[in-house]
């Protein structure tokens, strides 16, 4: 098999661009979940909306530049072995999980590599649903210590129903966390990322030092519900200044 990183290269040409269509005011790269995609795809648009593309059309932010890129195919542990697309492998989703560190830190780069070219009076934004929410909270978590010289825009996380990774090993840095606004929205019935997860992401986060958001809403993990689409909307909206 591939190492995860020539698997990534391959990937590259999966990033799938939302460009602006007013004043570029700002980037930011969403993540999927575990088997979707960074394209537009009809299917989806009808099933989950999950797609990142088609999921972020319906933010309908005309100031915002979209990246959207696809995770490489993986054999996840979860799932039997089956190979899908996926930022990292997953035992199972547990507050006793074991986290595939070697991706996690993999995708963390290929997140800066993303966005360090970005046009300097942007800002950036990072998001992402299920997966992609829980790399897109390890990158808030890390860039504290790891990616500050390189990525020192990033002004806003938004988490849908994901987890923080490695999160018994995180450690409180009050200068540097306030400058970070963080949104997370988690479905209460929601099967694969329990709710309680939610909550003890969000605990954890704000112990640390991070303004952190958590707003619950009645669901699954599905992200095609007009109050989490309205709800990230105005969040970005309102950090983002757009």
């Amino acid at each position: 098999m591939a190492s995860s990183s020539s698997s990534r290269k391959k990937k590259a040409s999966d990033t799938m661009i939302v460009s602006p269509t007013r004043i570029h005011k700002a980037t930011i790269l969403w993540l999927h979940d575990i088997g979707e995609n960074g394209r537009d795809s009809l299917y989806m648009s009808i099933l989950s909306a999950c797609s990142s593309a088609t999921f972020v059309r319906k933010l309908n932010l005309p100031n915002v530049k979209w990246i959207c890129p696809t995770a490489p195919t993986r054999p996840v542990t979860s799932l039997g072995g089956f190979q899908t697309t996926a930022w990292c492998d997953v035992m199972g989703i547990s507050e006793n999980m074991a986290d595939d560190m070697v991706s996690l830190n993999s995708t963390a780069g290929f997140v800066v590599n993303l966005l360090k070219d970005e046009p300097g009076n942007v800002m950036i934004g990072l998001g992402g649903i299920g997966m992609g929410a829980a790399v897109a909270l390890y990158f808030a978590t890390s860039y504290i210590t790891r990616w500050e010289q390189t990525i020192r825009r990033l002004r806003t996380i938004v988490g849908i129903n994901g987890w923080l990774p490695a999160w018994r090993n995180f450690r409180r840095n009050p200068s540097l966390a306030p400058s970070l606004q963080i949104s997370l929205t988690h479905g209460t019935s929601d099967a694969i990322v329990p709710f309680q997860i939610g909550n003890r992401c969000c605990d954890t986060l704000r112990r640390a030092g991070f303004p952190v958001t958590f707003t619950p809403y009645e669901g699954d993990h599905h992200a095609n519900i007009p109050q989490v689409i309205n709800g990230v909307r105005m969040w970005l909206t309102m950090n983002l200044h757009l």
